[in-house]
């Protein structure tokens, strides 16, 4: 398993899903990174941590921050961004936009979630977990985009899980349900 998360963007100083993917890095079969807030970087460094692999991921998980306290279970990855919002390097979402990768048009992740949705609750998160069909047009976006063409290209399934700001649950309460979660994906494979 391949596992993602961001590192501290605007006003996210610490970022739960960059936590998140450094804590998990090292559970049997997990090699978790933390990717830079960068439209560009972040894709960049993901191809590049993954051509480091010595064994090609079984699946791709990637993590990212959103302002709400439920955890987001992304189905879609779009091939627009947002124009207006500039990354941690001062690029905008236009620079990238059409040029994303994959087939034009939306993109959707292979794996079944509802066992997903229901692994996040035995894993014990007791707050609410959404189903999304709009990562952000962010670097979130992006990223899941990049999960899924290159997931497509090795033959091997993608997912995007937004969690929750730490000022609503902490790492250490995220981390049940997001192996939990993790369990019921491979279960999937």
């Amino acid at each position: 398993m391949f596992l993602t998360g961001f590192g501290p963007f605007e006003s996210v100083d610490d970022n739960p899903s960059g936590a998140l993917a450094r804590t998990l890095d090292g559970d049997p079969g997990i090699r978790g990174v933390e990717l830079p807030v960068t439209f560009a970087g972040s894709a960049e460094a993901w191809d590049a941590q993954v051509a480091a692999l010595e064994e090609a991921p079984a699946a791709l998980l990637s993590l990212g921050v959103h302002p709400g306290p439920s955890f987001r279970l992304e189905r879609r990855a779009g091939p627009e961004l947002r124009a207006d919002r500039a990354d941690t390097a001062g690029q905008t979402g236009a620079d990238l936009s059409g040029r994303m990768g994959g087939e034009e048009g939306d993109l959707f992740t292979s794996l079944d979630l509802d066992p997903l949705h229901q692994a996040l609750i035995e894993g014990g998160w007791s707050g609410a977990i959404e189903r999304s069909e709009d990562a952000g047009r962010y670097v979130c976006e992006r990223i899941y985009r990049h999960v899924l063409v290159r997931g497509a290209e090795r033959g091997v399934p993608g997912l995007f899980l937004h969690v929750p700001p730490l000022g609503c649950a902490p790492v250490d309460q995220q981390l049940g349900p997001v192996r939990a979660l993790i369990q019921a994906l491979r279960e999937q494979l």
